[in-house]
């Protein structure tokens, strides 16, 4: 069976979830259905891999599985980084450096012509309510 580790703070042991998909025999709709299993760690897994488990002898009271092999590390981890260098990279080719910094400082003057608009319209307030008092 394939699964991910979901724990590995026991001493070599490692918590897997096994997710599958079922369907219903009557109304036909599938469903997913998931179990942890408490696996043997020689290999010394981390959080997050997908790993193989293979049924061996019972070691323990809750314990009837070996870690065999090491899948996959960290998919999502690895995902994640790959799309940020993308990204990173998409953007370098689009807007070089100095656009950047120029973008940047205007960005800055719009937010400080805000603020002095918002100032104006206080003290306009403000003036309309002394007059008629």
């Amino acid at each position: 069976m394939i699964g991910r580790v979901v724990s590995t703070k026991m001493k070599d042991t490692a918590v897997v979830l096994i997710t599958s998909t079922k369907k219903h025999p009557l109304y036909k709709k599938t469903y997913k259905r998931s179990k942890k299993f408490l696996a043997h760690d020689e290999l010394g897994v981390i959080l997050g891999d997908v790993i193989e488990i293979v049924p061996v002898k019972p070691l323990s009271r809750k314990k009837f599985w070996k870690v065999s092999k090491v899948v996959g590390r960290q998919f999502e981890a690895v995902a994640k980084e790959d799309l940020k260098n993308a990204a990173k990279e998409a953007i370098a080719e689009v807007m070089p450096e100095e656009k950047r910094e120029e973008s940047s400082d205007i960005s800055h003057q719009t937010s400080d012509n805000e603020t002095e608009e918002k100032t104006k319209k206080k003290t306009k307030v403000k003036r309309k309510e002394k007059s008629e008092s």
